[in-house]
């Protein structure tokens, strides 16, 4: 994944300014694929979302289908798409949940942040493959 410094920092301004809860958003840009298959999702833009969750926000996100759908016809419009989706884990580890696992469909880059006393401390993210479950993927942060 490639992300522009300046919407890496707007990821790390909402989760702070989320706590205690879990912030959320979308990752729009452009889905890039090698000759082999491989999928390099390269971030435009970001959009910070709301957490609707009903319960339990402080472990657990949600997104409002409306919100999603109003990002993705916007982002249409501009020729992009959603290309992943971001989230905070407070005072747990940036690895995917159960939950976050059931969130993303093939070929989406889920960004976790994880913020121990309130602070980022690890960022990782994570692409869906297209037979389940998340590999990994390097974060490439660009002027």
């Amino acid at each position: 994944m490639k992300l522009p410094r300046r919407k890496f920092e707007i990821i790390q301004e909402h989760a702070v300014r989320d706590l205690p809860y879990e912030c959320c958003g979308l990752l729009v840009g452009r889905k890039v694929v090698d000759h082999r298959g491989n999928i390099d999702n390269i971030v435009v833009e970001v959009a910070p979302c709301r957490n609707v969750l009903y319960y339990g926000k402080e472990n657990g996100f949600e997104i409002a289908y409306n919100e999603f759908i109003d990002v993705e016809r916007e982002a249409h419009s501009l020729g992009l798409v959603v290309v992943g989706s971001y989230h905070s884990h407070i005072n747990s580890t940036a690895v995917p949940s159960r939950n976050d696992i059931d969130f993303a469909s093939a070929g989406h880059s889920m960004l976790i942040i994880s913020l121990y006393g309130g602070v980022p401390r690890e960022v990782t993210s994570w692409l869906r493959r297209d037979s389940g479950g998340f590999h990994q993927e390097q974060i490439k942060v660009i002027a």
